[in-house]
């Protein structure tokens, strides 16, 4: 199994929150919602619940509705994280990220006006580009400055804290990125008011349940109780085995093999901030053009290095090693963006 570079492990990191999609510790206003939020008991009641809460952007009650010991894993996984990769890489990936994105929006009148860009979407898809680029942006920003930003954000990693802010705010970024869809009448988060949930027979510790949603076909999922939180069957049936994979995966990489190719690593962020400088210094359309063809030898670096960083290191890391499935929330009826 190849090893990518931590590079790579930051990017599938940023990645993999982006698929679930305020920093610090936990503040007062999220022990305030974690005190005040009770999860029904019944199994249809708590996803209901959950579905009613993601509609008003409540981002804190996808970890509200984990069992304990899933937070104390996901806490756990995160914080380990930040222990065994190298602090100094990973904080420049997040750091070059956040620089990247600010060049680009001081320079987007080049990017869309750019042949390279229209090259590569087209003439709609840069329209469409233009038109996300401030959500985008918005996206980014929130997660290079949570805790999944920086390794020492990691090592203090607070799944509650982390749900109640920076989830929440994806949420809201997500819904406003959502919203430029010209097929969808509403909104992605008012559209969860809309699910309907049916018990439609269990046990004690066993619920089917229908998930509807209006003018979607009706789907049948399986939740299982875990502790005292429901919980989707695959969640349940695989979570010990998935958790105990990451920890592994973790605590197998080797730093020797790491401190041998940092210095190529850096020496690739040095040709990217140099890249950056020039895209940043543009003054013409022209000089735009040549400064971003010139990023493509760098990014090739970071590839061909994550792919040959393979053999005697540590196993791949997961491609989302610190955000567990959303609890409650298993295929749910897709949105719905025309009616």
């Amino acid at each position: 199994m190849k090893t990518p570079s931590y590079t790579i492990i930051a990017l599938m990191l940023l990645a993999g929150v982006l698929s679930f999609t305020a920093c610090g510790n936990k503040s007062d206003s999220a022990a305030e919602s974690t005190a005040e939020v009770k999860i029904p008991e019944s199994p249809d009641g708590a996803v209901q619940f959950i579905a009613q809460e993601l509609a008003k952007g409540n981002g804190a009650v996808l970890w509200q509705a984990m069992p304990a010991s899933y937070q104390n894993d996901v806490n756990g996984i995160a914080q380990l994280a930040g222990e065994k990769i190298d602090a100094e890489i990973y904080d420049k990936v997040f750091a070059t990220v956040s620089r990247a994105v600010a060049v680009l929006d001081k320079q987007k009148a080049f990017v869309f006006g750019s042949s390279l860009t229209a090259g590569a979407t087209g003439a709609e898809g840069s329209a469409q580009l233009r038109a996300a680029w401030p959500s985008i942006k918005k996206i980014v920003e929130t997660l290079t400055a949570s805790p999944l930003g920086s390794a020492a954000g990691l090592q203090s990693f607070d799944g509650a804290a982390f749900f109640q802010d920076t989830v929440s705010n994806l949420l809201a970024d997500i819904d406003a990125l959502a919203k430029l869809d010209p097929k969808r009448e509403q909104s992605l988060l008012s559209s969860f008011s809309n699910i309907a949930v049916r018990y439609v027979e269990g046990t004690e510790n066993e619920a089917i349940l229908e998930l509807s949603v209006p003018g979607e076909e009706v789907e049948t999922e399986t939740f299982m109780k875990v502790e005292d939180r429901w919980v989707p069957q695959d969640m349940a049936v695989g979570w010990t085995t998935q958790m105990a994979d990451a920890r592994r995966q973790l605590e197998a990489i080797d730093p020797t093999q790491t401190a041998q190719q940092k210095p190529q690593i850096m020496n690739v962020f040095v040709m990217i901030d140099g890249v950056l400088m020039q895209i940043e210094g543009a003054k013409t359309q022209a000089q735009f053009d040549q400064a971003l063809q010139g990023a493509m030898m760098p990014l090739m670096g970071l590839m061909m290095m994550g792919q040959g960083m393979g053999g005697g290191g540590a196993p791949a890391m997961p491609a989302n090693p610190v955000m567990p499935p959303a609890p409650g929330m298993p295929n749910l009826p897709s949105a719905p963006t025309t009616r």
